[in-house]
């Protein structure tokens, strides 16, 4: 429920996203969910991009037109995956120098919507946002009606996000899971089930 619901929040503020090229920055849980529901609201194309190419599979399964890996040629590939520079970005990394990255490679006038919760100070250059004329919004997590909304999709089997769930765990498996996960780059959202050994 939770990444569904701020995927929704975020993207709700770059609307309209029908017909738009999209690029989501970060393949974990949240860019997953932002890619789902810009496939659900009618973008026209829509590419991921992420350090490596290891959720490739990941963001295809949730909408993705395809996967572009950060590096000297990213900029090439995402305007190959979206048949043009991205008309929306949403950033949901979370780390310091990707609002640059997106702002970089934002199209003219594009709309930048950030779900990432970066922790550390950032910076980027005023300049190349002003001369494309960029819009830049901060969502904050998701409010009632996005919960809500989430809630009803699920309930109507309209939304299946059990393609991000790589793991399923007993409660005697929880702290050795977290401890792995310090090292473990494999999983995306290890879901809890107390009912199961």
């Amino acid at each position: 429920m939770e990444p569904l619901s701020v995927a929704l929040h975020g993207i709700r503020m770059a609307e309209p996203i029908a017909g738009r090229r999209v690029l989501v920055l970060g393949a974990g849980p949240i860019g997953l969910a932002a890619i789902y529901w810009a496939r659900q609201l009618g973008a026209v194309r829509i590419a991921a991009m992420a350090p490596s190419r290891r959720r490739a599979g990941l963001a295809t399964a949730m909408g993705a037109d395809g996967l572009a890996t950060f590096g000297d040629r990213e900029a090439e590939e995402v305007e190959q995956l979206l048949g043009g520079k991205p008309e929306i970005i949403l950033e949901c990394a979370g780390k310091a120098g990707v609002l640059d990255r997106a702002i970089g490679l934002a199209g003219i006038g594009a709309k930048i919507v950030v779900l990432g919760y970066c922790v550390t100070m950032d910076s980027f250059f005023p300049i190349t946002a002003l001369g494309k004329e960029v819009t830049i919004r901060f969502s904050k997590m998701y409010q009632l009606q996005d919960f809500q909304d989430t809630m009803a999709s699920l309930a109507s089997g309209h939304l299946d996000p059990r393609t991000m769930i790589t793991r399923r765990i007993g409660l005697s498996d929880v702290p050795a899971t977290f401890e792995a996960l310090r090292t473990d780059r494999d999983q995306c959202k290890v879901m809890i089930a107390p009912h199961e050994a």
